[in-house]
């Protein structure tokens, strides 16, 4: 609390200072701090600390996936304002009529730092490190839809030659467990092919992922070469000090021409209290992954180079469809239609969040997939509400449970799930216990199926709606299942075998979310930024993901001119 008041002091005095000059015979501030463009081609970057790990295995996120995604490409890229799949290592793709294999072509002049050709194989190698990383890599996951990746075991070893994938057989051959074929297959060092266990036309967007970009890994060994990080990304690693990370153009990248810096310097300023001090000092041309308080936020806003945009977290409360009276999609929708999501919003959060009426943010709908329309989303709409359950059984909410609404110690979810608790009483006569518990203890409830609805928050990693559905619903699904499993073996199922059962498909679309309602939305974050004006290309995105490859300094900008305000009243008048 100390440090909250500290850093809102600070801002306020640095804030009134910067607007010092509006009154007299000063110009109005209409950017915050020093604007200096430098005479050289070097972004200096506070993204919220220093990059630690340079592995896209390990790359969890920013700064590390920030750094990732310099030094390192994929297949594809996101353009990074539409975010829709742009080329990278590879010039083309193209899927089957289902969607279940992708071919991708890859570019003759793809080359790694140390100048050798990056190949279909490099992609192959990497991949099976990472299945095989399992859980200990933090976005296994997005691979999980690749023939063979859920059977990590049994996946080849890697290989360096796509010659070496079919060995002459010995001359006596020895009895082996069966081998599970990995779905990526180089049909050659510049053809890769990879067939999916579930239909993806998103595919192409899921690749371009930290966690999909390849490392130079040894032929028989896990691991990345640790005596100089092979890169093939637009930068590569230059150098670190104690308060920077540095990165330099690289010299045998693909497309270097079109590569405008000539350096990059990840700068650590601890905090967002000094990371602001930096940012008006100069020292820094842009500041992004501070944690920001909501007044700074409100203080921050009026500056043109102060950016807020909706982020892809999201954080939405899960049904617990084996507790009665939570296996009714009636009871379900009832229950997320009753909440007022501009209200937490706007007035539990102090406008930090965006309501979230479906479970994708808009900004992630790309032209290849159906458009949710208006009449899903999860307006609220209390009579509505008071008739689903009503027909379900509990009119005016008699005869309902007291439900178990189960969040983890957090004191922002705390006030929202009071605020959701209230309206649920005051729209639906429904009690709720709110039971709030240390993560350790919130795991292993929710394991134990021990809730009726429980606040869960994901943060997205790219814009493929399978891999999105997949990650929200899985994890609940599988532990629902467990648990319903366990159940009923120790239960007398013989009277009603269907009771507090569900027949849904799994959940693989928002469309199938929003119709079966097993988890309701509630917010998205939000992500905060301040750019210097000469600073060229740095674009934010839903997915908090810039590019580096568009950045460049223009050290030719010059501040426009800007009108003289005589006095308080000029200022109101402007202003009107």
């Amino acid at each position: 609390m100390n440090l909250r008041l500290s850093l809102i002091g600070f801002l306020l005095a640095l804030l009134a200072l910067s607007h010092s000059g509006c009154f007299g015979d000063e110009p109005v501030q209409t950017h915050y701090g020093r604007v200096a463009p430098p005479n050289s081609q070097e972004f200096r970057w506070s993204d919220g600390g220093l990059p630690q790990i340079v592995d896209p295995a390990f790359a969890a996120a920013p700064p590390d996936t920030d750094l990732v995604r310099a030094i390192f490409e994929g297949l594809t890229d996101y353009d990074p304002r539409t975010l829709k799949p742009v080329p990278g290592v590879a010039t083309r793709w193209e899927s089957s009529r289902d969607g279940k294999v992708w071919t991708f072509y890859l570019r003759e002049d793809a080359r790694w730092s140390n100048g050798e050709n990056v190949t279909a194989q490099d992609f192959i190698n990497s991949w099976t490190r990472t299945v095989k990383l399992g859980d200990s890599a933090p976005h296994t996951e997005l691979l999980r839809n690749i023939e063979g990746a859920n059977n990590p075991a049994s996946l080849p070893t890697q290989i360096s030659k796509v010659e070496s994938r079919t060995p002459a057989p010995p001359a006596t051959p020895l009895p082996s467990p069966p081998k599970i074929e990995f779905g990526a297959e180089a049909v050659s060092d510049l053809v890769l092919r990879v067939r999916l266990e579930r239909p993806d036309i998103n595919f192409p967007s899921l690749v371009a992922h930290p966690v999909f970009r390849p490392i130079k890994v040894k032929d028989e060994s896990k691991r990345i070469e640790t005596t100089e990080v092979v890169s093939n990304g637009a930068f590569q690693l230059a150098g670190a000090e104690n308060d920077r990370v540095m990165l330099r153009r690289a010299e045998h990248y693909w497309g270097k021409s079109d590569v405008q810096l000539d350096r990059v310097a990840f700068v650590d300023t601890k905090n967002a209290e000094s990371a602001l001090a930096a940012y008006r000092d100069g020292q820094v041309d842009a500041v992004t992954n501070a944690a920001f308080e909501p007044l700074a936020i409100k203080l921050l806003a009026p500056y043109k180079d102060f950016r807020r945009a909706t982020y892809g977290a999201i954080t939405y409360y899960s049904f617990n469809t084996t507790h009665e009276p939570f296996d009714d999609v009636r009871v379900r929708e009832a229950l997320a239609i009753a909440i007022d999501r501009e209200r937490i919003s706007l007035d539990g959060l102090g406008g930090v969040t965006q309501a979230a009426k479906k479970f994708l943010p808009d900004e992630m709908t790309e032209s290849n997939r159906p458009v949710v329309g208006k009449s899903d989303l999860l307006e609220r709409d209390v009579a509505r509400a008071k008739e689903l359950l009503a027909e379900a059984g509990f009119p005016d909410g008699q005869g309902f449970p007291r439900l178990k609404l189960l969040i983890n110690r957090n004191e922002q979810q705390r006030l929202v799930a009071q605020s959701i608790a209230a309206m649920w009483k005051a729209a639906l006569n429904v009690d709720t216990e709110i039971v709030i518990k240390n993560w350790d203890d919130y795991e292993a409830a929710i394991r134990a199926g021990n809730y009726d609805i429980v606040r869960r928050g994901l943060v997205m990693q790219t814009t493929d709606e399978l891999t999105n559905m997949r990650m929200m619903f899985r994890r609940d699904e599988a532990a629902l299942a467990s648990f319903q499993t366990e159940s009923t073996a120790t239960a007398d199922v013989s009277e009603n075998p269907d009771e507090g059962r569900t027949s849904e498909d799994p959940i693989e679309s928002e469309e199938q979310a929003l119709r079966q309602l097993k988890a309701v939305p509630i917010y998205f974050a939000s992500s905060y930024a301040l750019v210097k004006p000469y600073v060229v290309g740095f674009d934010s995105n839903v997915l908090d993901a810039p590019s580096l490859k568009t950045v460049r300094i223009d050290t030719n900008w010059r501040a426009p001119q800007l009108a003289r305000l005589g006095s308080p009243r000029d200022v109101q008048k402007s202003n009107r």
